[in-house]
């Protein structure tokens, strides 16, 4: 797998994700589970995405936590009947982990 995202890059991709999910539920009109859960994880990515002094491997396991707990999240909102907000889970989840995949973790330039 290719890594090619420097430390910036991926935090700066990781902010939009986030104020995407927080702004999904407004957006799109979801639940209120299914709100709640939404601008949770958007406002934890959000805030992962501006975390600078975090250590890259805690960073790196957070952002593979927020991944598969996204999918978990997209899994039972969808089974709970909201399948918009559960795709929109599962597509943030495909988005962080492929993220995660693709960055160089270093902090050399």
């Amino acid at each position: 797998m290719l890594r090619r995202l420097s430390l910036p890059e991926h935090g700066a991709l990781e902010l939009v994700v986030g104020l995407a999910l927080i702004a999904a539920p407004l957006v799109l009109g979801f639940g209120p589970a299914a709100l709640l859960a939404s601008v949770a994880a958007g406002a934890v990515i959000a805030g992962l995405g501006l975390s600078e002094n975090m250590a890259i491997s805690a960073h790196m396991s957070a952002d593979l936590a927020v991944g598969l707990a996204l999918i978990a999240a997209g899994a039972a909102l969808g089974a709970g009947g909201d399948r918009l907000a559960g795709a929109v889970l599962a597509a943030a989840a495909a988005a962080e982990l492929t993220l995660t995949a693709c960055t160089r973790w270093t902090r050399r330039v």
